[in-house]
C-alpha cells in the first residue's frame, strides 16, 4: 500500500504547471535574448496600430529602442500611460522588418 502511494505522488509531483517559463513567440522558434527588469516606460500605439513600449532610457540588448509584448493586458493598451516593466526581450531574424522588439511581459504596472 505504501509503495502504490509513493507511486501515485510521484506521477503527481512530476506533472507540475509552470507558469513562469515564456510562452510567448514559442511557435517562432525565437531565443530568448535578454532578461530585463523594473524599466520605466511609456506605452504608445505608433507601430502599426499595435501598442508598444517605449523605454525611458536605453536598455541594453535592445537594438531597436522600444517593445513589442505579445501578452499586454487591455488594461494598459491607453495611449500615453507611464508603466514600470519586466521580460524578455526575444531575438529578430535579419529577413524582418520590425518598429519594435518582440517582447514577453513579466511583470508590469503603473508609475507611482
Amino acid at each position: 500500500m505504501l509503495s502504490l502511494l509513493f507511486i501515485i505522488t510521484a506521477i503527481f509531483s512530476g506533472c507540475s504547471n509552470d507558469d513562469s517559463k515564456p510562452g510567448c513567440f514559442q511557435e517562432d522558434n525565437r531565443k530568448i535574448l535578454a532578461t530585463i527588469n523594473n524599466i520605466e516606460g511609456t506605452i504608445s500605439q505608433q507601430c502599426s496600430e499595435n501598442f508598444i513600449i517605449i523605454p525611458n532610457e536605453k536598455v541594453s540588448n535592445n537594438p531597436v529602442g522600444s517593445f513589442f509584448p505579445c501578452n499586454l493586458n487591455d488594461d494598459f493598451k491607453v495611449e500615453g500611460i507611464q508603466v514600470v516593466f519586466s521580460g524578455y526581450i526575444y531575438e529578430s531574424f535579419d529577413t524582418e522588418d520590425i518598429c519594435a522588439d518582440f517582447f514577453e511581459i513579466i511583470e508590469i504596472r503603473l508609475t507611482e
